[in-house]
C-alpha cells in the first residue's frame, strides 16, 4: 500500500491510498485533475472517498468525486452543505462500518468547530490506519493500529510568535484550541496509544506560521520511537505491513 500526498494545508487536502489494483481517495480539497495525475490517469481504479467535514480545503471539490463516480462518504451535514445529492453520495454514521473494494472503513466523531469524523481504515495490504485531522483532540484509542495519520497543527510557543510578530491574528488563537490539535496533545495522545504494531506514522495539516515542521517530526520521533514524516506535498510513504 501506498500513501500519497498532494495536500495537507488550509490550502488544499488530499491523500491516496494506492494498493495498486484498487485505490481509496481521502478528502476532496484538492483539484482533481491533481488527484486523476497521481492516479495515472487510471480512475477505474478509485473505489471511492472520504470526506471529513465541510470545509472547503477538505471537501471543496466533493461534486466533482461523485459527478466522477466516485462512491463518497461523508456526514449528512457535508451533503447539506454542498447541496450534492446522488446515488454515489453516502451519508455516514459514526460508529458504521463501510467497505469500498477491500477497504473495509469506521467514522468515528473527531472534534472541529463543525461535524467532523476521522476514519478507522482496514485493508489486506495495510492492516489498520488511523485517519485522523482537523480534531483538536481524540477520545478514543484504537487497537492492533498498523499505521497513524494525524493532526499535528500548531505548537503553542510557535502560535504565539507568530501573533507577536503580526502574522497570525490574536483572534485565531482561540479558534485554534477548539478546532485543531497542537503538538503537546499529539504527542500525549500517542504516547497513550498502543502502538506496538505501528510502522509509521504520518502527520499531517502542518500549519506553516504557527509550526516547525522539523521539530513536530523530531519531538514525534523522540515521543514514539517509530518513524514520522510531514504530510506534506509529494509524499509518498510505504504503509505496508510489519
Amino acid at each position: 500500500m501506498k500513501l500519497v500526498v498532494l495536500g495537507s494545508s488550509s490550502s488544499g487536502n488530499c491523500y491516496v491510498l494506492d494498493a495498486g489494483d484498487e485505490a481509496l481517495i481521502l478528502e476532496a480539497g484538492i483539484r482533481l485533475n491533481e488527484v486523476k495525475k497521481v492516479l495515472g490517469f487510471n480512475i477505474r481504479k478509485v473505489v471511492g472517498c472520504l470526506i471529513t467535514h465541510q470545509h472547503g480545503d477538505h471537501a471543496k471539490y466533493i461534486k466533482g468525486m461523485v459527478e466522477m463516480g466516485f462512491t463518497t462518504l461523508a456526514l449528512p451535514e457535508v451533503w447539506t452543505a454542498k447541496e450534492v445529492w446522488g446515488s454515489r453520495s453516502v451519508a455516514i454514521a459514526p460508529g458504521k462500518g463501510y467497505k469500498l473494494g477491500n477497504f473495509k472503513i469506521i467514522p468515528f466523531p473527531a472534534f472541529h468547530d463543525v461535524p467532523c469524523v476521522g476514519y478507522m481504515i482496514n485493508h489486506p495490504q495495510s492492516g489498520n490506519i488511523m485517519f485522523l485531522t482537523d480534531s483538536y483532540v481524540c477520545e478514543y484509542k484504537f487497537r492492533n493500529l498498523n499505521h497513524v495519520l494525524i493532526e499535528c497543527n500548531y505548537a503553542d510557543n510557535a502560535l504565539y510568535q507568530a501573533i507577536r510578530e503580526g502574522r497570525t491574528l490574536p483572534s485565531q488563537r482561540e479558534r485554534l484550541l477548539t478546532s485543531h490539535m497542537e503538538l503537546e496533545t499529539c504527542k500525549e495522545y500517542l504516547k497513550s496509544s498502543d502502538l506496538s504494531q505501528v510502522k509509521n506514522i504520518v502527520l499531517l495539516h502542518l500549519s506553516k506560521d504557527n509550526g516547525d515542521e522539523p521539530l513536530f517530526v523530531s519531538e514525534i520521533e523522540r515521543a514514539t520511537g517509530k518513524e514520522v514524516y510531514a504530510g506534506k506535498r509529494g509524499l509518498t510513504v510505504n504503509l505496508d505491513r510489519i
